[in-house]
């Protein structure tokens, strides 16, 4: 929830909510539903270590195009990447 409201208001792709974002932590990405220490993932020895996620926006799709639709819709491969 704190990545959602702190993230950039001039960025073209915003996540809307917490489901829309996934962290990535040493190639795993962790799940929604947990708190980040709640992951069994190894997060350093030394108990202030700093960590390094990545945070990955996959909007909600909210309309399931037709083939026709998305032939006529031209392609763009967009991966923003913010650094807060």
């Amino acid at each position: 929830e704190r990545i959602v409201a702190e993230w950039p208001k001039d960025k073209k792709i915003a996540p809307k909510g917490a489901n829309d974002i996934k962290l990535i932590n040493t190639g795993k990405i962790l799940e929604n539903n947990k708190m980040v220490g709640q992951c069994r993932v190894p997060f350093g020895d030394l108990p202030k270590a700093v960590n390094a996620m990545h945070v990955v926006v996959q909007p909600s799709v909210t309309k399931v195009k037709t083939e026709k639709e998305e032939d006529e819709v031209p392609r763009k491969n967009l991966y923003p990447c913010s650094i807060l």
